[in-house]
């Protein structure tokens, strides 16, 4: 009977330990077989067609060949001439010359010598007004010093080629002249040319020919004399 009650125990264990591996090997297919949430929603994104890329549009880059402008107006092969001298030019004049009477003549008057300082503006790339002040001097054959002291306005209408300029000028105004102990104040009229080297844009220097005319009316006579000079001037360009 002990014997039976001892088999009878064993064959309870085994059959318990047999139900407790079968309920573990449940559990594990369970826990196996549920998927937790988080990992399902990775699993469908993973399943999920990559987006589409919206491609940037580059900015469309100007050829060289066509100009980059703010607007419509731009002007292809615009040429720029350069010109010597242009509208509101400037210049201030600086001469030295030799005085050679005309009439009356040398046997009368002998060579004398003046200086001019004079301005000049340009109205456009030819033409400018201006004037000038002069200081002449002269010795008549009897050792008389004759003196004149021109004020002219002047207009100038110069050409160019190159470097070089021909200015031709006329000159009106009036003069201060002087002879042992008389004065006289007349009019002048002096028409001149002249060729200048155009050293740099600065500076200019040439020489120049006036025929300076004075005419003289008094009481009891008239007189008309004409003086030429010439000489070399320097011209400041600003």
């Amino acid at each position: 009977m002990k014997r039976l009650s001892i088999l009878f125990f064993l064959l309870l264990v085994s059959v318990g330990i047999v139900f407790a591996q079968e309920a573990e090997t449940n559990t594990t297919d369970t826990e196996n077989t549920i998927i937790p949430q988080e990992e399902i929603q990775q699993q469908d994104r993973a399943d999920e067609p990559p987006p589409v890329q919206e491609e940037e549009i580059p900015a469309e880059i100007p050829q060289e060949d066509e100009p980059i402008s703010s607007d419509d107006s731009y002007i292809e092969d615009e040429e720029f001439i350069y010109k010597m001298n242009q509208k509101g030019d400037q210049f201030i004049k600086i001469g030295l010359m030799v005085n050679i009477p005309l009439k009356p003549p040398a046997s009368q008057l002998k060579v004398g010598g003046s200086g001019t300082l004079g301005y000049m503006r340009f109205l456009n790339s030819n033409l400018a007004v201006g004037g000038d002040a002069s200081f002449a001097y002269m010795t008549t054959v009897g050792e008389n010093v004759f003196t004149c002291i021109p004020l002219m306005a002047k207009v100038m209408y110069q050409f160019t080629f190159h470097k070089f300029e021909f200015p031709i000028t006329l000159g009106i105004g009036g003069a201060f002249q002087n002879y042992i102990g008389e004065s006289y104040f007349g009019l002048i009229i002096k028409p001149e040319v002249g060729a200048f080297f155009r050293y740099s844009p600065d500076w200019s220097f040439g020489i120049n020919v006036g025929w300076n005319m004075m005419p003289q009316w008094t009481k009891d006579s008239s007189y008309f004399g004409v003086i030429m000079d010439t000489g070399i001037t320097a011209r400041y360009h600003f």
